[in-house]
């Protein structure tokens, strides 16, 4: 038997606080019936949310976490669908038993790495800020971004919205006066880009090179590439230290 926020969790229809949310306002069903906190389910039973059905089954129970590593080019939104028909990342994904999940998002204009999984856990421990994952991106920008402004960069700066932005770490990279390496910890919607505006310079490209261990390296723009069973571990690793 399963708890039913376990199941909506794995397969990242919900994260296991969401699913105790609509439990206590009687929105999750198990075979017809209003789930409480602490109902479980066995395989075969169906689970119904937001009028969609999702039975358990074996297979689902017992598979194999998958993660792959997509270089995501400019151009490329990160949804499912979208009404305006621009081009997703999803498009581009290979075929797998039950769904791809998004570990966060890139903006349409930048491009780099991004990883999915077919585990909603996982996908929400990488995403969430107790995991202080670290992000870095290669930067290119406009402006005179000297010193000062780079320890305010450091320290922290407010880049509306009541948030403040911060990088964890900056590099300048080659020998191009503009071209940086920045990480950071957190993954506020447009971080790397409101953080520089607020010390008036402005970004001409974006590019996520790294997410927790894993590197995007020479994978081509548009192309993915499964991580194997090491690169797995050490990512998974980076979770519980």
């Amino acid at each position: 038997m399963y708890r039913v926020q376990k199941i909506l969790s794995m397969i990242g229809v919900l994260s296991r606080r969401e699913c105790e949310k609509y439990i206590k306002q009687g929105l999750i069903k198990i075979n017809n019936s209003i789930a409480t906190l602490g109902s479980k389910v066995a395989i075969d039973d169906k689970i119904t949310f937001n009028q969609k059905e999702y039975q358990v089954t074996e297979e689902l129970i017992n598979s194999e976490i998958e993660i792959l590593v997509y270089n995501k080019p400019v151009g490329y939104i990160v949804t499912r669908r979208d009404t305006a028909k621009r081009k997703t990342v999803f498009d581009n994904l290979p075929n797998i038993n039950g769904r791809w999940i998004n570990v966060g998002r890139l903006d349409v204009k930048t491009s780099g790495l991004l990883l999915f999984t077919n585990n909603g856990d996982i996908a929400n421990k990488l995403m969430h800020p107790s995991s202080n994952i670290i992000r870095t991106y290669e930067v290119v920008i406009n402006g005179n971004f000297n010193k000062s402004k780079q320890n305010e960069c450091l320290s922290g700066v407010k880049i509306g919205l009541s948030e403040t932005g911060k990088f964890s770490k900056i590099s300048q990279t080659r020998y191009d006066n503009g071209t940086y390496k920045v990480s950071l910890t957190t993954g506020k919607n447009r971080e790397v880009r409101r953080v520089f505006q607020a010390v008036n310079c402005k970004v001409f490209s974006l590019k996520r090179i790294k997410y927790s261990t894993v590197h995007l390296n020479n994978l081509r723009e548009g192309n993915y590439k499964f991580l194997d069973s090491t690169e797995k571990n050490l990512l998974l690793k980076d979770l519980h230290q």
